[in-house]
């Protein structure tokens, strides 16, 4: 359908259910493949080993994508709603799941899409004969995984530029989790389902993440086509085909039922001014930041696109992404991929390691993948244009490693000047993780613009524990704030404050009380949080007093062990900790 014939649509209005608070106006897409799309054909007995293997590929993929869409998107969610994802991925992981669909690949030749969509219907008649809510949901989630899995069957899917899809409207069939990931991860306006009901995991997550959406719009398919102008108010469950510049004018000035205003500068207690920053991974988080007050993002995680195209992210669409997510910040400092061989990403970790978090990882991989570093680097400088490009190197705990990244980073500016594109100034910034960089601080810090120390890494090198250990024993050690790791970030930042350097904190650690409290006594000034930390975070600060932070800190460097490091926090801020 043409623009004009598009602009000549009338008025119409669509009754739904709101599955999510909010106002949204944009240009509609479609999302709309499902279950009942699915074509199966038969293979040639010869072709199964090859359909085996595929659909292992397959598993795999929809595996690793499930396992960092639950990392990257954890602070949207509790910790009860994150447990949706780990059910899916237990659903893929299901051993009686996998030799169903595997032997309707082996014994009755068929396709892998055919396979999954004909073991999906045997559940579905079972269910349909009990009525059970519970059982309900089990099957909503299984028809979840399953067209994750044939979506990642389907490789030749081309989706629209992310430009298109940044600030529009998604029109899916059912409100899935799958199809909530992709929002979140391109900037999706809000959500419209023909079908699901509000108790699915796909609308509860939904709701949690704050996007506007609205489900059981019968006939808003056939109704609508790409590019038409919507109105979704997720306050009413009503979405408006063309609607009048006076009617989105009125919606998008209510202020929706349970919204939050943007914050005060965050200062402590006694006056002192804290730049409080985000860490995001998404430029709908970007968003979601901003809309909060806070304009610049401190830590911007670059490793979900990589991971969504099996290491292989292509520079355009990534330049794209990042001027989407630069256009809606004032200042952001992109960290290149930080990885590791727990990703699985086999393309890239053909072999495993024994102990990713020590192996092949951060600025290690980059150096030894040229052609990764180039696509970030290049898609980085291309999205910047003229403005300078803050960057920022991890796991650094070598001055050599430093010193290539900077050499490929020229080497990218000069390319892209001969090409006839911008090449912008560059500040580089460094990831303080490990003993090594800690001891290195000074060096290092006297070669880069500004740095960043990751508490939570720092803490697992230093203690020798594992955050992710299935022992309690070794994750209690972590869990509080330890006397050892207190003292290195202390020596950072003293050095990074005789050398003029700008420096921030991250970390899951960082923003719980006491640690808080510490770090601010430690001298810490700077702190990027995932947006959905970023009120608790505020809050806390401002009943933070800088005279006792810095007189608790002083104390705790001097403890001899943790039990001592908490038995001298200060009484006050148990309240702290507890409304936070």
């Amino acid at each position: 359908m043409s623009e004009t014939e598009a602009s000549q649509k009338s008025r119409t209005a669509f009754e739904g259910r709101s599955a999510g608070a909010g106002i949204a106006y944009g240009p509609v897409f479609f999302h709309l493949e499902g279950i009942a799309d699915v074509e199966s054909r038969p293979i040639p007995e010869g072709e199964v080993p090859q359909e085996l293997a595929r659909m292992d590929s397959v598993a795999r993929a929809a595996r690793v994508s499930l396992v960092h869409q639950r990392e990257e998107l954890a602070d949207h969610f509790t910790e009860e709603q994150r447990r949706i994802f780990d059910a899916h991925l237990q659903m893929l992981e299901d051993p009686v799941l996998e030799a169903d669909v595997r032997g309707r690949i082996s014994e009755h030749r068929m396709s892998l899409e055919g396979a999954i969509k004909d073991s999906l219907g045997i559940y579905e008649r079972l269910f349909a004969v009990v009525e059970s809510n519970a059982l309900r949901t089990k099957l909503g989630d299984l028809r979840d995984v399953a067209l994750r899995m044939l979506r990642h069957c389907n490789k030749a899917r081309t989706p629209q530029p992310k430009e298109e899809r940044s600030g529009a409207i998604l029109v899916v069939a059912e409100l899935s989790v799958s199809d909530l990931t992709e929002a979140l991860d391109q900037g999706v306006a809000a959500i419209v389902a023909e079908g699901g009901n509000l108790a699915g995991h796909g609308a509860i997550l939904t709701r949690a993440a704050g996007i506007p959406a609205v489900i059981a719009v019968g006939g808003v398919h056939d109704s609508l086509t790409p590019g038409d102008m919507v109105l979704v108010d997720g306050e009413t469950g009503e979405v408006v085909l063309n609607p009048s510049a006076e009617e989105v004018g009125e919606a998008e000035g209510r202020t929706p039922e349970g919204a939050f205003e943007a914050m005060a500068p965050p200062v402590l207690a006694d006056g002192t001014p804290f730049d409080l920053q985000a860490a995001v991974a998404s430029p709908s988080e970007t968003r979601r930041a901003v809309a909060l007050g806070i304009a610049k993002v401190g830590l911007y995680r670059t490793e979900l696109p990589v991971l969504q195209r099996q290491g292989e992210p292509r520079e355009e669409p990534l330049a794209v992404l990042y001027g989407q997510v630069l256009k809606a910040a004032q200042e952001v400092a992109f960290r290149l991929p930080d990885l590791d061989a727990s990703t699985n990403l086999m393309p890239v970790y053909p072999h495993a390691e024994r102990n990713p978090a020590l192996g092949l990882r951060g600025v290690r991989l980059l150096l030894s993948r040229p052609e990764m570093l180039e696509t970030q680097i290049r898609s980085m400088l291309r999205a910047c244009g003229q403005q300078p490009l803050s960057l920022v190197v991890p796991f650094i705990e070598d001055l050599s490693d430093l010193e290539r990244i900077r050499e490929a980073i020229q080497v990218q500016r000069e390319s892209l000047r001969l090409e006839g594109e911008g090449a912008p100034p560059v500040r580089i910034g460094v990831s303080i993780e490990t003993p090594a960089g800690a001891l290195l601080a000074r060096e290092i810090f006297s070669e880069v613009d500004f740095g960043l120390v990751g508490v939570d890494s720092l803490a697992m090198s230093l203690l020798a524990a594992d955050r992710a250990s299935p022992y309690e024993a070794v994750r209690k050690r972590l869990a509080s704030p330890h006397p050892v790791v207190l003292r290195a970030v202390r020596k950072i930042i003293q050095v990074a404050d005789g050398l003029q350097t700008p420096i921030s904190v991250y970390g899951e650690a960082a923003v719980q009380m006491p640690t808080l409290g510490l770090l601010v006594g430690l001298g810490v000034r700077a702190l990027s949080v995932p947006p959905g930390g970023l009120r608790e975070v505020h809050a806390a600060l401002g009943d933070l007093d800088l005279e006792i932070c810095q007189s608790a800190a002083e104390v705790a460097c001097h403890a001899r062990n943790t039990d001592s490091l908490l038995a001298s926090l200060p009484s006050e801020w148990d309240k702290i900790e507890k409304e936070g």
